[in-house]
């Protein structure tokens, strides 16, 4: 089966990316980890790489071109396949937004999302014209107008009409998720209906890292994300411990009646189980990837590398550690997690947490007690090869009525290096709450 290759990008509101080179031509053969582009943004020059083996049977952009950011770069199939319509352009509805920035807590990577991913479909709207606004970001008149009756700034927020440009729904759905004062910022990643899904990012990355696996999830339901105080959008929100991380995101979700889904990673995982004993909350169903707080170990010499590190060559070397299989780790990710840092105060910020929440090679949290007492369906996701937070660990913890995943040939991000079998979980969790 045809897998795309995505278009790469870093940063929270870059949604387009310039095409600078190509090293593949239509009929050209790759094997997994090849040099097939190289695409600009507007902070930096990006390798993209293949991420699996076959033949390239579809080549929509030529070198100068402006492509829109997870949307197909090429298709990699079988000789003489063909790539269906619906798969040579990829709704920007359903994916124009940041790529990944992995640490910690990094979802799936920019790379290869099987053909035909299940996305849900906007109601069918009469076209709005766009022109391009101050700073270059385009937007319809009618957006322009609303964002601006509601003191947002179009700048701010991701469009998903033609080639990015913003449009009224993603003024109104800007609008809907507009925090309240002293919450967070929740952002929608994917519309649609139901229960909502909403994904907690760990120590390290940023909400934008979920995009890649919502594409991939398969879910009728709205999926959003939000950055953890101390990361992202969220940076300059303190938070001294973990009890000030959960009431921070519980803050901003309580607003949200009818329930729930929590889906999280790590860090992210372990605000995820305590926010079920808050009781002002209706927890549907929850997904705990690599979760943090189920035993009293962590990496500490993983944290203090991370954070440290100022290159390029020691960043990566303390990554491979998140992975089972160097080789899973895609240069492309090293680079975005660098260039995320030239957010000035992210790295202090994040370091504020990490000293709120591990001690040395300690963490100063456990949600064990949370997890034996919550009753809803529960899902948890662990690699046998997790150097950042013990599997033994994680097993002598979860009770009897949670589902234990143990992955074999994976590391702390089961997202990355068993991207199929973690959505497929996710789907399967949510939908079992009915």
């Amino acid at each position: 089966m045809a897998e795309a290759i995505l278009v790469p990008q870093v940063g929270q509101d870059l949604t387009e990316a310039k095409i600078v080179e190509l090293h593949v031509k239509l009929g050209d053969k790759v094997k997994k980890g090849d040099l097939v582009a190289v695409v600009e943004s507007e902070k930096a020059s990006f390798e993209v790489e293949a991420f699996s083996e076959g033949v390239v049977i579809s080549l929509p952009w030529k070198v100068g071109d402006v492509a829109t950011v997870l949307e197909p770069l090429m298709h990699v199939g079988s000789e003489g396949e063909v790539v269906a319509a619906t798969a040579t352009a990829a709704p920007a509805a359903q994916v124009a937004a940041p790529a990944a920035v992995p640490a910690l807590v990094v979802a799936a990577p920019v790379g290869a999302a099987p053909v035909g991913a299940s996305v849900v479909a906007e109601p069918v709207r009469v076209a709005e014209p766009v022109a391009a606004v101050a700073g270059g970001r385009r937007a319809s008149p009618i957006a322009r107008r609303v964002a601006f009756d509601h003191n947002l700034s179009v700048e701010r927020i991701a469009g998903t009409g033609p080639k990015g440009a913003v449009v009224l729904r993603d003024v109104e759905g800007a609008i809907a998720s507009a925090p309240a004062a002293g919450s967070l910022e929740l952002r929608t990643l994917q519309s649609g209906q139901g229960t909502p899904v909403v994904f907690l990012h760990g120590f390290g990355a940023d909400l934008s890292s979920w995009r890649p696996l919502v594409a991939r999830v398969g879910l009728g339901s709205p999926m959003m994300a939000l950055d953890l105080p101390g990361h992202g959008a969220s940076q300059r929100h303190v938070a001294a411990d973990f009890a000030a991380l959960v009431d921070a995101v519980g803050r901003t979700l309580r607003g949200m009646h009818g329930g729930v889904h929590l889906v999280g990673h790590s860090l992210g995982a372990a605000v995820a189980a305590a926010l079920t004993e808050r009781g002002d909350l209706d927890v549907r169903s929850l997904t705990l990837i690599s979760p943090a707080g189920l035993g009293a170990s962590v990496d500490g010499d993983f944290v203090d590398g991370f954070l440290s590190a100022k290159s390029e060559g020691a960043l990566q070397a303390w990554m491979r550690r998140l992975v089972s299989d160097p080789a899973s780790l895609a240069p492309v990710l090293v680079r975005a997690t660098l260039a995320a840092r030239d957010e000035a105060g992210l790295v202090p910020a994040q370091a504020r947490v990490a000293r709120g929440v591990f001690e040395g090679s300690t963490q100063l949290f456990n949600v064990a007690a949370a997890l034996r007492a919550y009753r809803g369906p529960c899902t948890v996701i662990a690699g046998r090869d997790d150097a950042i937070v013990p599997l033994r660990e994680i097993e002598a913890a979860v009770p009897a009525h949670v589902a234990l995943h143990r992955l074999d040939r994976v590391g702390h991000l089961p997202q990355v290096e068993a991207a199929d079998l973690v959505q497929t979980l996710i789907a399967r969790t949510v939908r079992s709450a009915g």
